[in-house]
């Protein structure tokens, strides 16, 4: 007559980082795992969340991942493409621009460089631009360089399938 629910299985957070990352994002300094697909909202590790009119932007604060790169992540959910409630995890971005940018961008490919070997770069560019691309299993990291008016560095790594 009465079922009992279903116990949810606990969350083994894994210890290797990049071993981890078709499965999700390890936050290696709190050692808090971030499960591709999750909801933000479930146990609200983020440090701040902001409403726009056509997304919601979780900041997650500076944090270490993927062997010691520290930067200060952020995920977009975007209304249109998540209706109502129902966000979910599906990348982490970094940008910045200006002064430094540059020099933040070189640190940043060096970082992946050592861990996951020579990226794929993308051709046809406009003069200025670098793209390159790191894939680990169903995972995509973009590290992207714009210097028209003035310098731009974006860094996304998340699902690709």
């Amino acid at each position: 007559m009465f079922r009992k629910k279903a116990d949810q299985e606990p969350l083994i957070v894994p210890t290797d980082s990049i071993k981890a990352l078709p499965d999700g994002i390890l936050f290696e300094g709190e050692n808090i795992f971030l499960e591709w697909g999750a909801d933000p909202e479930t146990d609200k590790q983020y440090a701040k969340k902001e409403f726009r009119a056509d997304r919601v932007i979780y900041q997650w604060g500076e944090r270490k991942i993927l062997n010691g790169l520290t930067l200060p992540f952020k995920t977009i959910c975007w209304n249109h493409k998540q209706h109502g409630e129902n966000r979910s995890i599906e990348s982490i971005d970094f940008s910045t621009e200006g002064e430094g940018a540059e020099a933040k961008f070189d640190d940043i490919k060096k970082h992946f460089e050592s861990i996951l070997g020579e990226p794929k770069q993308q051709e046809d560019l406009d003069p200025g631009e670098v793209s390159l691309e790191w894939k680990v299993k169903a995972v995509k990291i973009s590290l992207n360089f714009f210097n028209r008016d003035h310098p731009k560095v974006g860094l996304e790594i998340g699902w690709w399938v």
